[in-house]
């Protein structure tokens, strides 16, 4: 057993620290102080036999998040088997492979209940999310105490992060949140998807949404052909493995467990042998209004559930939206937004930034200047942005602007598939001779027409493709494909992006459903059970009209299920609305996943028999799994616009601002809010509301309908709201709670 000083020992009493040796490894129990979360959080350390022979010497860390009913010292349970030492796990645990190799694992407490709470065995603040700590935003601030604290190599290459079920799923979350601060993230049985972010507006965190994230990083996943998690993991990996070469995953004869912990942590300590460097082109998706990554700060004002999305970030420029989910929900334009850039630039000196907003249509050339450390400051709102970044003799930077397909109604394995191109020059100069070539990335992909020619583009121009690329995917297991496109100018300038394309399996036509628009339906919930809800807009006659928000409806097994859906027709979802609702089967399966279903807007000016194609999907329970069925539903579209404006919220903000999301099938003519005061009843005031980006209302076109009040009187309000649209249909609510105003 290790010796240790008596002064060494006596401070670390003082502490509250509690040392173990396990086969020549030293096991401490520590704690520290939060400044994230304002409290003491405790931690558990594995020292390698060799530690305190040589002070000098650096190590490799690991952090690794236990899972549910655990915490830092261990087990809480005796159904969950410990990781920690000893015969735990069958001898395959920390301690065992810290004892033979040079390497310290830090075991951080996910505990998150308050001191006068009942003990609670669900760690990390997720699903649901219940107090303000946020344990990804605590990440930085712990590695920074033990590279302070230890003898650490305290740099991204020589960090990783691990964990078992919910914190594997922490795994990921902070390992695609902090890729310029850990370089591998390996995940055992981890949950895929929950709910996470500020307490206030938590947002359904989907890793199979977030591939993009790990650019510059090694991925693993373990996990047992008997875990009860394994079809979420299948779904993962059916988009995984298609889209990520820094991905792998292995299966092994196991239920939910530390499965492989020897291959998962030497799969770790091969990466800090050759760790992936900072890619030269990144993007990052993430749930908090303000963050950094790669050197960028994101600032925002967004206190709405969403996500800010980064796409395409160089020293050029890069793409920046925010959206209500991922990886399509509605744009957010009412968010603003500043990108300060990491310090590439030269100092205190003029650039040219070209922003092209993809929603509005709006075009925007502006000077700014760097700072003295040569960062940028760039400030826009949450719609759909290109940014480019120009010195004044700036060179043409092409960049894909959009793509679409041409000939169907989504690409289909086995078909030729004719895809078009947009493309943008948001450089400093006209481009001339602009050729683009498509290359497929993997084995089932064949490129059958793969350039095409747009000639020349002039600043900030979008143009399309002179003849539509086309290819043919022979594998119908792919849900997914990956192609490369090469974009060449005249004078040898080359730029390259990736294109991720949907696919979606020829499926016949699905049976027996029914639409719900506006009516009350029994229908499958939670997997195994049924509930009793009212679902879609309209006139509840089962005919889908003009003006209506309609639920598609399967009949399977003597039930109804509620159906996510798929279409590229012009008159479903104006506007930019994206209606997507989460049904939570974790009362069935135990882990926090959730079937989605669609509630499409069809458009006024739909016309008569119009047929609507979807691409329709749903789940099945087969304990513990869930079996996903597609196929096609068309639906023809007759009658009217009766439907008047949907009010979909109503809030306040601390500066007076009266907010409300309104949107219907086409233009709303008027939102008025009646603000009642409650003491006095009798007393009230009639405001209109616009959407014009004007006088409190902070995007245009957006269906948040907003007014701010001059007069600042204190005072408790209800709320009614009263919206007309063109066709003089008329929707007046008493919106629930109450209204303050400052």
């Amino acid at each position: 057993m290790k010796s240790f000083t008596t002064s060494f020992l006596l401070l670390m009493l003082v502490c509250g620290t509690s040392f173990a040796q396990e086969d020549e490894v030293t096991i401490i129990d520590s704690r520290h102080y939060s400044t994230v979360f304002g409290e003491i959080r405790n931690y558990r350390i594995f020292l390698p036999p060799d530690y305190y022979d040589n002070p000098q010497k650096r190590y490799p860390v690991i952090y690794y998040y236990h899972g549910w009913s655990q915490r830092y010292f261990g087990s809480t349970s005796h159904t969950s088997k410990g990781v920690d030492k000893g015969e735990d796990n069958d001898g395959d645990n920390i301690a065992n492979y810290v004892a033979g190799h040079e390497v310290i694992v830090v075991k951080p407490d996910g505990y998150n209940r308050n001191p006068e709470g009942e003990y609670y065995l669900r760690p990390y603040n997720v699903s649901p999310v219940e107090t303000n700590r946020q344990f990804p935003i605590y990440f930085p601030e712990l590695v920074a105490y033990i590279d302070a604290s230890y003898n650490t190599i305290a740099d991204r290459d020589h960090r990783a992060v691990s964990g078992l079920s919910m914190g594997g799923f922490m795994t990921f979350w902070i390992g695609g949140k902090y890729p310029h601060l850990v370089s591998a993230a390996g995940n055992f049985c981890g949950s895929t998807e929950f709910w996470v972010g500020p307490k206030n507006s938590p947002v359904e965190y989907r890793h199979i949404d977030m591939h993009k994230n790990y650019n510059g990083m090694n991925v693993r996943l373990n996990y047992g052909d008997k875990d009860f998690i394994r079809c979420y993991h299948q779904d993962m990996n059916r988009i995984w493995s298609q889209v990520m070469d820094n991905y792998e995953y292995k299966i092994y004869n196991a239920a939910h467990s530390t499965c492989g912990l020897r291959e998962m942590f030497d799969f770790l300590l091969e990466t800090f042998e050759n760790p992936p460097g900072k890619p030269q082109k990144w993007h990052h998706n993430d749930v908090y209004p303000e963050f950094s990554v790669w050197g960028y700060h994101i600032g925002s004002d967004r206190d709405l559930p969403g996500f800010t999305i980064l796409e395409n970030v160089n020293r050029r420029g890069f793409r920046c939206s925010v959206r209500e989910f991922l990886p399509d929900g509605e744009l957010l334009p009412s968010v603003h937004l500043t990108v300060t850039t990491a310090p590439v630039y030269e100092k205190d000196q003029q650039y040219i930034i070209n922003d092209i907003d993809h929603k509005s249509g709006n075009i925007s050339q502006r000077v700014i200047r760097s700072d003295q450390s040569g960062r940028l400051r760039i400030n826009f709102n949450g719609g759909l942005h290109d940014i480019g970044i120009n010195t004044m003799e700036a060179p043409p930077n092409i960049c894909m602007a959009s793509f679409g397909i041409e000939n169907m109604s989504w690409a289909t394995q086995g078909k030729e598939v004719a895809i078009s191109v947009k493309l943008l020059n948001k450089g400093g100069i006209e481009a001339d001779g602009v050729k683009a070539k498509l290359f497929a990335t993997g084995d089932s992909a064949i490129v059958i027409h793969d350039e095409s020619e747009y000639g020349s583009l002039v600043i900030n121009e979008i143009k399309d493709s002179h003849v539509p690329f086309t290819f043919i995917i022979q594998s119908d297991r792919n849900e997914i494909e990956r192609f490369k496109l090469i974009i060449t100018d005249k004078n040898n300038n080359e730029w390259s992006e990736f294109l991720d394309v949907p696919l979606r399996v020829d499926q016949p036509e699905l049976g027996e459903f029914e639409i719900a628009d506006g009516k009350i339906f029994e229908v499958a919930e939670a997997g195994d059970d049924t509930a009793t809800v009212y679902l879609g807009a309209g006139n509840g006659d089962g005919v889908p009209n003009p003006g209506e928000s309609i639920v598609i409806l399967i009949k399977d097994q003597d039930k109804y299920w509620r159906t996510c859906l798929h279409t590229s027709d012009r008159y479903v979802n104006p506007f930019g609305i994206n209606m997507r609702i989460s049904d939570n089967w974790g009362s069935y399966d135990h882990v926090g996943g959730s079937a989605k279903y669609s509630v499409p807007l069809i458009s006024s000016d739909c016309p008569q028999n119009h047929m609507i194609e979807f691409f329709a999907e749903y789940w099945l329970p087969d304990y513990p799994d869930h079996i996903i069925k597609r196929g096609k539903v068309k639906i023809e579209v007759k009658g009217k616009d009766n439907t008047p404006p949907i009010v979909q919220w109503v809030r306040g903000s601390g500066d007076n601002v009266i907010q409300a999301k309104v949107y219907d099938g086409g233009k709303t003519q008027y939102v008025k809010a009646k603000l009642i005061y409650i003491d006095n009843p009798e007393k009230f005031f009639e405001v209109e509301l616009t959407d014009d980006g004007k006088e409190g209302d902070r995007a245009e076109g957006d269906n948040i309908f907003s007014y701010k009040v001059p007069d600042q009187k204190f005072g408790l309000y209800n709320v009614e709201i009263e919206a007309l649209d063109s066709l003089n249909n008329k929707s007046a609510i008493k919106w629930p709670g109450i209204y303050v105003l400052h």
